[in-house]
């Protein structure tokens, strides 16, 4: 693709945010002690980046960010993901921008819940084949809003559904990640009762769970392995790092996992889709320079 002046003048502002991110936060890790090692790649959920398949994967390239974790659609017979010129608008997109599809949101679950609709576990088995054919390594199995797992009830029916998803999932190379209010305790006992099977484990929300009360670096080292995958968020501010997480201790924690994945932006986007996400992967890249 030819680059005009005015993009080139833009792309080189979206690669100086993202170094002055970088610098910001590798100063605010710089007291930390070296106790692991990581290897991340960071991404967005393609809403924060305009909106689903070739355009997020577009407005990615263009903020420095490796990937994208698309959503799955709202709840239909054949979810969108799932649709083969959806698959193919996708994978089109990624030959052309070099950015993947690390994973698929199933946020439709939030209404038509995993634990009380009977479409559910067909949603999710189709989506896994989906997964595949986008070479995407996660699905967010997401339990909020209506499909919260309140009860023990609802986490042993949760429990139960997914043990017999997980098989396929791990069959492919694929996690089903578990994202919802429970401590990292609770997640820990609900795939215990699943038989911990290879393909299923947390998809962890540091914004969430900061939000919820939890002490996010304990929770992190208590998962370990477990966590899947990780949302970078934070309620109280859309740029990472001027809000209420600790961004510098849960950094600790996630390299003591000696963790190897995505770091997923989740985060509003006050500057703008392309600005504010390439300001945020800064950030995280610096907060784990002295880590990498």
């Amino acid at each position: 693709m030819e680059l005009t002046r005015r993009g080139f003048v833009q792309a080189g502002a979206l690669t100086s945010l993202a170094l002055i991110g970088g610098r910001a936060a590798a100063g605010e890790a710089a007291g930390a002690p070296e106790r692991g090692k990581v290897r991340i790649k960071v991404g967005a959920m393609d809403g924060i980046l305009g909106g689903g398949g070739a355009k997020a994967l577009e407005t990615a390239k263009r903020a420095g960010l490796e990937g994208v974790e698309a959503d799955a659609g709202g709840p239909e017979e054949t979810l969108r993901i799932c649709k083969p010129e959806v698959i193919a608008e996708y994978l089109k997109a990624v030959e052309q921008t070099g950015v993947v599809v690390s994973s698929i949101c199933m946020g439709l679950l939030n209404g038509s819940p995993l634990v009380r609709d009977a479409r559910a576990p067909g949603w999710i088995g189709a989506t896994i084949d989906a997964a595949a054919a986008l070479k995407a390594k996660t699905i967010l199995i997401a339990c909020f809003g209506a499909g919260t797992l309140k009860t023990q009830d609802d986490r042993d029916r949760a429990a139960a559904i997914l043990k017999d998803l997980a098989p396929k999932a791990a069959e492919k190379g694929i996690a089903l990640g578990l994202e919802n209010t429970l401590s990292a305790a609770d997640n820990l006992a609900l795939l215990e009762k699943a038989g911990n099977p290879p393909g299923l484990k947390v998809y962890y929300d540091v914004g969430n769970a900061t939000h919820y009360g939890y002490d996010v670096p304990a929770e992190l080292r208590l998962l370990k392995d477990r966590a899947c995958q990780i949302h970078f968020k934070d309620y109280k501010s859309g740029l990472l790092g001027r809000g209420e997480v600790k961004f510098k201790e849960t950094a600790e924690a996630i390299a003591e996992n000696g963790y190897e994945g995505w770091i997923v932006l989740e985060t509003g986007a006050p500057l703008g889709p392309d600005i504010t996400a390439a300001a945020n992967a800064g950030f995280i890249r610096g907060l784990f320079a002295r880590y990498m």
